[in-house]
C-alpha cells in the first residue's frame, strides 16, 4: 500500500536542495518566489551553490543537505533544485527511518528519478514536476500542475496522443527519465513495476541508446507485469547523421519512440505517447507512485488518480 504525504497547506515549509548541480542565488529567486506566492516558507540548504566542479559540494555535503530536510518534521516538501547527475552518489548515504515516520512530498524530475523510484520502493508516493531551475521557462500550465499537486488539487491530466489504441486500465503510475532508470537496474533503487503503469521521458540522447537501453530493461526484467507505457518528452533526441555533427549520414533507423514501441510490442505492452512532461517547458506535475485509472480512445488519453 502506498502511503501518500500529507498535502501542503498555507504555512507549510517547502526545502530547496541540490542533490547534483549547484544552483546560484538568482537562479533561485523564482523557486522562492513561486513558493512563499502559493503561502508557504522556503527552507534553503546549506549547500546549494557551493561549487565542486558540477556538483553542489561534495557528496557528502550534498547528503548532509537532503537529510537534514528528511529529518525536518517541519518540511512537509522537498524540492530538488536542479538535475544534471550526482544524485545517484548520495542516495545510499541517506537514512530514511525518522522520514518514513512523516513522510514529505520529493519533488524534481530528470537526475531526481533517482530519489522519486527510491522512495517508490519505500511505499511513498512522490511528485514529478519542474524544478526552480526551469521555473522561468515553464509554461503557466505546469506551474499552475505543480501547485495543484502540491495542495492535493490536482485530480487527473488529459492529452492527446498518435498511439495506443483504445485501452482502459488501472495501475500504479511509476517513472522517470529512461536513462535513469535503466541505470538503478538490480539496485534497491529501483521501482517494482510489476502490475504498474510505466511513465518514461529523456533528452539529448542517440536513438541507439534508447534501444539499448531499452532491451537491457527488457532482458534484466526491468518491464515484467508493465500494463502500459506512457511516455513524455523525447527532447533533442540525435541519430548518426550529418545533421546531428557526424560526417556521414548512418541513421539508426525510426526514431527514439519506434524504439519504445518495437520493445514493447515484443512484450505485449501498449505505448501511449504524448504525455506532457519530461525535458518540455509545458512539464507538468503528477503524482508518481499513486495509483490511476488510465484511458486512451481515438487519439485522446486521460489519466484520474484514485
Amino acid at each position: 500500500m502506498i502511503l501518500i504525504p500529507p498535502y501542503l497547506k498555507p504555512g507549510d515549509t517547502v526545502g530547496i536542495v541540490a542533490t547534483a548541480r549547484w544552483i546560484t542565488e538568482e537562479q533561485l529567486e523564482p523557486g522562492i518566489r513561486f513558493f512563499e506566492e502559493n503561502g508557504y516558507r522556503v527552507k534553503l540548504g546549506r549547500f546549494l551553490s557551493k561549487k565542486n566542479f558540477q556538483l553542489a559540494g561534495s557528496d557528502e555535503e550534498r547528503a548532509s543537505d537532503m537529510q537534514d530536510m528528511l529529518d525536518d518534521v517541519s518540511v512537509r516538501a522537498i524540492m530538488i533544485a536542479r538535475g544534471g547527475y550526482g544524485t545517484v552518489r548520495v542516495i545510499d548515504k541517506l537514512s530514511w527511518d525518522s522520514w518514513l515516520q512523516n513522510p514529505s512530498w520529493i519533488c524534481g524530475y530528470s537526475d531526481v528519478t533517482v530519489l522519486l523510484s527510491h522512495v517508490i520502493n519505500l511505499n511513498v508516493a512522490s511528485i514529478h514536476s519542474t524544478m526552480p531551475i526551469s521555473f522561468p521557462d515553464a509554461t503557466p500550465a505546469a506551474m499552475d500542475n505543480l501547485a495543484r499537486a502540491l495542495s492535493g488539487r490536482l485530480d487527473g491530466m488529459s492529452w492527446d496522443t498518435s498511439c495506443g489504441g483504445d485501452l482502459e486500465m488501472t495501475g500504479c503510475f511509476i517513472g522517470g527519465n529512461l536513462s535513469v532508470l535503466y541505470s538503478l537496474m538490480g539496485s534497491s533503487s529501483y521501482p517494482n513495476l510489476g502490475g504498474g503503469i510505466l511513465f518514461v521521458e529523456d533528452v539529448d540522447e542517440m536513438i541507439y541508446h534508447v534501444d539499448r537501453m531499452m532491451e537491457g530493461l527488457k532482458r534484466g526484467g526491468g518491464l515484467l507485469g508493465v500494463k502500459a507505457i506512457v511516455v513524455g518528452g523525447l527532447t533533442l533526441m540525435k541519430d548518426n547523421t550529418i545533421e546531428h555533427s557526424f560526417p556521414m549520414d548512418n541513421p539508426f533507423g525510426g526514431d527514439a519512440l519506434s524504439a519504445i514501441q518495437r520493445v514493447a510490442t515484443d512484450l505485449g505492452i501498449p505505448v501511449i505517447d504524448g504525455f506532457l512532461a519530461g525535458h518540455l517547458s509545458d512539464n507538468r506535475a503528477f503524482y508518481n507512485g499513486r495509483e490511476v485509472h488510465l484511458m486512451s480512445k481515438e487519439g485522446k488519453a486521460k489519466l484520474i488518480w484514485i
